[in-house]
């Protein structure tokens, strides 16, 4: 099974810099930035991930919006940044700093951007992908340029970046741990947990679900296990979380996930006593 998605979520990442060149500092929050002045005050990007299919020499352009729910004007400047995985953790690195640098190859239509207070401001980028690129993802950021606040005599400034995924090669490799649960008689829950790397060259956004049976074979409980985008590389753990404890028994759990290209299952065996 094969599975072709371009996601265009309208979650932002929202980061407090603090004026050092090399530094990215960014959180995800799920966000309809398309509402604008309905939201509490901040600012907001859209869309915050973008992914794309593409071949070496092929380009892509893209409209970045930035919401500014705020009563300043605030002045961003635009910045493309390479995404790599470095010991398990992903890595913003200067365009052009790495081997086959996707970021040094865009260009922005305003390279100096301006929201004025309770308004909006877009600006389009255009990437083209390098013939041996080698990362597989990009940040396109607003650099905040205006001081927002001031924390311990340091000044602030907000910035916000859009993550761009480039699929390259189809090639979709996911490595797994076995599954972990963990029965927490006091907080009277279930926690499961499974451990993924991605060893392929190319993103991927695993999800699946985690079907509990008993001792009879019977179903439970069901649990939603949300997509998350590995990047080449990286690891992370995938959770989810039965709020209430079973009746007393041996139960099994299976973990049923799928991938761009791939379905594969986990099981683990667990006791409530």
């Amino acid at each position: 099974m094969k599975l072709q998605q371009i996601l265009r979520q309208t979650a932002y990442f929202l980061a407090l810099s603090v004026a050092l060149p090399t530094c990215l500092e960014g959180a995800v929050a799920a966000q309809d930035a398309g509402k604008g002045m309905d939201q509490p005050p901040g600012i907001s990007l859209s869309p915050a991930v973008i992914a794309v299919e593409a071949k070496p020499g092929q380009t892509f352009s893209q409209n970045l919006t930035l919401w500014n729910n705020t009563i300043q004007e605030l002045s961003f400047q635009m910045e493309a940044r390479d995404v790599v995985v470095r010991d398990g953790k992903r890595v913003f690195l200067p365009a052009g700093e790495v081997e086959g640098s996707i970021a040094r190859y865009a260009v922005f239509t305003d390279q100096n951007v301006v929201a004025l207070p309770g308004s909006f401001a877009t600006t389009r980028v255009t990437v083209t992908v390098p013939n041996s690129p080698g990362p597989r993802a990009i940040a396109c950021i607003f650099m905040g340029k205006t001081v927002m606040g001031v924390r311990q005599s340091v000044a602030m400034t907000g910035s916000l970046g859009a993550l761009v995924t480039f699929t390259l090669a189809d090639d979709f490799q996911v490595q797994s741990q076995p599954p972990h649960v963990a029965v927490d008689m006091e907080a009277q829950s279930i926690a499961f947990r499974q451990s993924l790397k991605n060893t392929g060259s190319d993103p991927v956004v695993p999800k699946g679900v985690i079907a509990v049976t008993n001792e009879s074979g019977a179903l439970v409980a069901r649990l939603p296990v949300s997509g998350q985008r590995l990047l080449p590389g990286e690891s992370l753990e995938f959770t989810a979380e039965h709020p209430s404890l079973l009746k007393t028994g041996k139960y099994r759990a299976m973990l049923l996930l799928e991938n761009e290209s791939a379905f594969f299952s986990n099981a683990a065996e667990f006791t409530i006593k």
